[in-house]
């Protein structure tokens, strides 16, 4: 996950905190697909921050498990 640039953007609408990003490859990435824009929303911005980070982190790792499951699925047939 070193290969990824973000760009975070937040709001404080009273109690809640909004985090808005795009994440892009900078590198070669196996799912460059997988990458694009997100948002969290969070009670504080600690929490808004971790979501951000936790949302950055799977985005890659969720188009890894798709793949995965279909090569498996793959075998299978």
């Amino acid at each position: 996950m070193n290969n990824i640039d973000t760009h975070v953007t937040a709001y404080q609408l009273g109690p809640i905190t909004i985090m808005r990003g795009t994440a892009t490859p900078t590198h070669k990435v196996a799912h460059p697909e997988c990458f694009g824009r997100f948002t969290v929303i969070a009670l504080s911005p600690a929490t808004a921050i971790r979501k951000c980070m936790r949302r950055v982190a799977r985005m890659c790792a969720d188009c890894s498990a798709r793949e995965q499951l279909d090569q498996q699925e793959g075998a299978r047939a």
